[in-house]
This record gives structure tokens, C-alpha cells and sequence, in this order.
């Protein structure tokens, strides 16, 4: 509906341009946003005060020319409201006309019609591979999914991709926990060290490599048997981390590997480049420090005696809090040198847009990577961090953090196996990312419209149940519609509701644009709730399938938009839309 507004708006200020009462230079960027208050009509346009400027002439003076020029077959009536805001009343029959394009569009309404030619990647989960992924990743794994759906359905060509963080001491460590886990399976004695890795799921590496490759790396050398037993086991524990994005639904375009950048030489060519655009200095300190005390449990604090002495990257020049050395005296690289290799990758593969989905403890690195490539003359507005907080598990007011199965880190499988993909993906996007939360896993399961789970998924069920209802009672809704039985939706929630679904595809490009999940989730929200309480309102005197067969058209026709409408909205974030579900113990059966 929203462009019959501006085609109106634009089409006037064309035509009061040609007849000389306007100069319009430019068209301008006004906005057509719905009123605060519905009492104000269906939109409110800016045109007049964004024009004020240029034309020379008082806002309400525009508004005026505009609102007598009007032709618009479209808009029934629009006022001139407060210093110019313009407010707009489509006829009843645009409005209805909404039912018959959703219908139309199927499961593509709600995505952008055409592509915008723009390269976006998004980076999310890269959990280290030396084990499966746990609670900590997993509200990075929706999130960073569902960012990656919205931008998609808004139109951008997207790539997703994982960063395998597979060198250094971690993987190393791996790599001798797999070695003593084989040996094991030959009845050595061994014992793990510090540090070493001891969940079972080693173990079960180990008792793979021993099946391969026999007693082949027994009496080898370190210098051979390291490198397999890393390599075997980054193989298998990404082979686990695969299966459980599958189970969550989710999936990656690329797996993009740390060690990789080490061996092809990017992160040493990237320390070059910075050298030669004089940004990096040698000394045994970092310059540039503000004052500020670091977190005593920090990296920077408990590695701070490997950081004395090396290369240092001007990174405080750009907006961090110090210099960040890149190189230490040995000439080995840090980790900031990989990961600023690794975006300089992204920018070199032709990106237009780069988004990290972070957790919230990565925050302090925002500010370095962002510096770091400013410092290689990127426009780091093209890059952007959704930093996501740290949410509990809980059961029975308790937090969970073990699995009572495995006796481990409770997993992300562990979680879908209790609650299910679409319950954890649902509750993981319903908040601001940057919200904390607890993910109360006797809330989420239980069948109430009190969960705000269920709640949803319930809506789009009723809608189908109705339908059924309708084809059972001998008066089906046959997929068409006309003008005359559209007309038949007069009632002041049917014209809300029809009002509310036609703005799916603003919602989902605000959302696209804004990295927010959350707004196509709140949008459902208000749309079931409303369409909950009008069916409940009208239930006993308008009801949807009654004696007048024109009627019932029409309204199970906008009953078949609001489903389709749910289920494009809830496919985008990709979450399920079922048929059936059981109507919860306070309310009765949809009838």
C-alpha cells in the first residue's frame, strides 16, 4: 500500500514542477512511514518540510499545492497536519486489495523483488575446532543466520562463511590430546596434561585414528605424528560442528581457514603492507596508550610478558586504546595479525558489506580490527560487528551448564535435542542481540500462550485450521478472490489487519538493514495478536465462515493472507510454520 502513496506524492510534485509552481531541483528522500496514531490515517509524508528548504516557501504552502494536486485514484482523503506533515486515508478497496497480492507472491512476499547488486559477507559461529559447539556459540549461530536470511530476502547477494581458527597452541594442544587417546587404544599408559582436552569425544577421535591408520604413528616422530593427529582432529571435530549447524538449520557458503592465511603467506604480507604504509614501528612497548587498566583475566593481561618487544601496529592512532604489536621479537605472528589478514581477505574477495556476529567478550577487539583497516586505507564503514551477549540456560530456576547425558559442556545438540531447532532459533531471536537473557527451558516447552513460542506458531496453525474447518463445512477457500467479495471486509480489524500485512516487506528491509532479526518477530507478534483478537471479538456474531457465501470468501481469503504471511515471515528467519498444533488449555478450538 505504502507505494500508492509515494507514486502519488511523486507524480504531483512532477506535475507542479511542469506547471511551474515548483522548482524541485530534486526529488526529495521523504519518507512514508505509518502515524503513531492510527486516528491520523493509513501514512504520514514528510514531502512538504523536507522541501521547505529549497523551494523557499513554508512547509504548509507545499502541503497545500500538493494535497490540490493530487489524482490519485488510490487515497480517499489526506489532511494537512501540525507545520506540513501530510496524512493519508487509502480507499477501502486498496487496502482489501492486499489479501489478493499477498496470495499472489505465495512464499516470495515479504522479499525484495529485485537484487540490489550489493556483496555482503557474513561471518558467524567460527568456533574454534577443537571441540563440538556449546551454549556459548549458540545464540551466535541463530543470530548470525538469521542476519544472513534477512539480507538474502532484502535483495543482497550474501555469502556466509566460517573462520576455522585452526593454528596455533589450542589446536597444538588438540593434537597431543588425540595422540594420547590413540595410544590409549593400544593399552599405552598415558596421562593428560594441563590443559589438555578430556571430554570423550577425543577419545572417540582417537579410537578413529587408531581404526585408519593402525599402529602406524606409534614409534614416529613428533615432527610427523603432530601435524596428522592436528590434522585428523580439526577433520573430525569440524565434521561434528557441521552436523550440529544441520540440525540447527543452519549452513555456510565457505570455510575459511586460519592456518591457511599462515601457510600461503597472507598474514606475513599483510604485516608488509603495513610497513610500507608506515604504519608500524619497532619497540619494546606499545605507544599510544591511553590510560586505562587492563581486566586482570584478559589475554593482553595474562600474555602481557609475550608482548614486550616486537612490531607494533599505529592502531591507537585510529581509534583503539594502544598500539597492538603484530609481530613479536621472534618475528612469530599474534592472533590479531591473522584476523587482520583474514578482513583484509574479505575486502580483496570484493565484499561491498563485511558483518561479524561476535559474542560480547570479542568486543575490545571491534576497535582493533576496525583501526587495523583503516590503516590499510579500507573504509571501515563497510564494516559492521553484532556483538551478542551471554544468555543462561536454565531448568527449574537452576543454570545448566553441564549435560547429565554426556557429563560435558551442555552442546548446542543438547539443546535442540530437548526443545527442538525451532524453539531455540525463535528464543534466540526474539531479543536485541545485545540483550541478556535466561533461556528457561521449562518456559519454552510448555504449551500456553504464555510461551511466546508457542504463541506464534500457533498463530499461523489457527489460520490453517480454519481453513480446513472451511473445506470441511463445504464452503472452501479456493485460492481466488474477487473485488466484490474483498468488499465484503469492512469491519475497522479487518482494515487494521490487512493494513498490518501489507507491511511485511518494509519490516524485513528495515530489518535487513538494521541487522535485527528481532523486528520480523515482533511484527508477527502485533500481527497474531491482533488478528487473536478479532477472531475472539467477532467469533459469536461475524463469524469467518457463516451463511453469506461472499463474505466467507472474503475473509478466508484474508485469513489465507495472514497465513501466508506468517509462514513467508517466519521462512525468511527460517523457522517452520505448522499446520496443526493443539489449541492451549485457555482457549477453545478454533472454530
Amino acid at each position: 500500500m505504502r507505494h500508492h502513496v509515494r507514486k502519488a506524492v511523486e507524480d504531483t510534485l512532477q506535475a507542479l514542477k511542469a506547471a511551474g509552481a515548483l522548482k524541485l531541483e530534486a526529488m526529495p528522500a521523504f519518507s512514508v512511514d505509518p502515524p503513531k496514531q492510527e486516528s491520523h490515517g493509513d501514512f504520514s509524508v514528510n514531502a512538504a518540510m523536507m522541501l521547505a528548504k529549497p523551494e523557499g516557501k513554508k512547509p504548509r504552502d507545499i502541503a497545500e499545492l500538493i494535497v490540490k494536486g493530487l489524482t490519485s485514484d488510490a487515497i480517499a482523503k489526506v489532511e494537512i497536519a501540525g507545520p506540513g506533515f501530510l496524512n493519508f486515508t487509502l480507499k477501502d478497496s486498496v487496502v482489501q486489495q492486499t489479501a489478493l497480492e499477498v496470495l499472489k507472491l505465495g512464499d516470495a512476499y515479504g522479499r525484495a523483488h529485485a537484487k540490489t547488486g550489493t556483496r555482503v559477507m557474513v561471518e558467524y559461529v567460527s568456533a574454534n575446532p577443537t571441540g563440538p559447539i556449546h551454549i556459548g556459540h549458540a545464540r551466535g549461530t541463530f543470530v548470525g543466520d538469521a542476519i544472513a536470511r534477512l539480507l538474502d530476502a532484502a535483495g543482497h547477494e550474501v555469502t556466509r562463511e566460517f573462520y576455522i581458527n585452526d593454528y596455533g597452541k589450542q589446536v597444538e594442544t588438540l593434537g597431543r590430546t588425540v595422540y594420547k587417546r590413540y595410544q590409549q587404544t593400544f593399552g599405552e599408559k598415558v596421562e593428560l596434561g594441563p590443559g589438555e582436552y578430556p571430554a570423550d569425544y577425543v577419545i572417540e577421535i582417537g579410537k578413529k585414528l587408531s581404526a585408519r591408520d593402525g599402529k602406524k604413528w606409534l614409534a614416529a616422530p613428533e615432527s610427523e605424528w603432530l601435524p596428522e593427529c592436528i590434522s585428523f582432529g580439526i577433520e573430525q571435530n569440524l565434521e561434528m560442528i557441521r552436523a550440529s549447524l544441520e540440525k540447527a538449520g543452519v549452513r555456510h557458503d565457505v570455510f575459511s581457514s586460519e592456518a591457511a592465511l599462515h601457510h600461503s603467506g597472507a598474514v606475513k604480507g599483510v604485516v608488509d603492507v603495513y610497513k610500507k604504509r608506515d604504519a608500524t614501528y619497532e619497540a619494546d612497548e606499545a605507544r599510544n596508550r591511553k590510560n586505562t587498566e587492563r581486566n586482570a583475566e584478559s589475554k593482553a593481561a595474562q600474555y602481557a610478558d609475550r608482548q614486550l618487544g616486537g612490531t607494533f601496529l599505529k592502531t591507537g592512532e585510529h581509534g583503539d586504546d594502544e598500539d597492538r604489536i603484530i609481530l613479536r621479537k621472534d618475528g612469530t605472528a599474534v592472533y590479531l595479525t591473522a584476523d587482520l589478514a583474514y578482513h583484509k581477505s574479505k575486502f580483496d574477495r570484493g565484499f561491498d558489506r563485511c558483518i561479524d556476529v561476535f559474542g560480547a567478550d570479542h568486543g575490545g577487539h571491534v576497535p582493533r580490527i576496525r583501526a587495523g583497516m583503516r590503516l590499510l586505507g579500507i573504509d571501515d564503514k563497510r564494516m559492521e560487528f553484532v556483538l551478542v551477549q551471554i544468555m543462561r540456560i536454565v531448568r527449574n530456576g537452576e543454570e545448566v551448564k553441564v549435560s547429565k547425558r554426556k557429563g560435558t559442556l551442555f552442546e548446542l545438540d543438547d539443546l535442540i535435542e530437548e526443545v527442538g531447532a525451532d524453539v531455540c532459533r525463535f528464543t534466540f531471536l526474539m531479543r536485541t542481540a545485545n540483550a541478556q537473557f535466561d533461556f528457561d527451558l521449562d518456559a519454552v516447552t510448555k504449551r500456553s500462550s504464555d510461551n511466546p513460542v508457542f504463541y506464534f506458531q500457533y498463530g499461523h496453525a489457527r489460520c490453517a485450521q480454519i481453513l480446513k474447518k472451511a473445506a470441511e463445512a463445504g464452503t472452501p477457500f479456493l485460492g481466488q478472490v474477487t473485488t466484490e467479495q474483498l468488499a465484503t471486509l469492512t469491519l475497522p480489524e479487518e482494515r487494521m489487519l490487512l493494513k498490518r500485512i501489507s507491511l511485511l516487506p518494509d519490516v524485513v528491509a528495515g530489518a535487513a538493514d538494521a541487522l535485527e532479526p528481532h523486528r520480523v518477530l515482533y511484527y508477527c507478534q502485533e500481527l497474531i495478536a491482533g488478528f487473536h483478537q478479532y477472531y475472539s471479538k467477532y467469533k459469536q456474531t461475524e463469524r469467518v465462515i457463516s451463511d453469506d457465501a461472499a463474505k466467507t470468501q472474503g475473509r478466508l481469503a484474508m485469513v489465507a493472507a495472514l497465513k501466508q504471511t506468517l509462514k513467508a515471515a517466519f521462512g525468511i528467519l527460517g523457522v517452520s510454520a505448522p499446520e496443526y498444533m493443539e489449541a492451549p488449555p485457555e482457549e477453545a478450538e478454533a472454530k
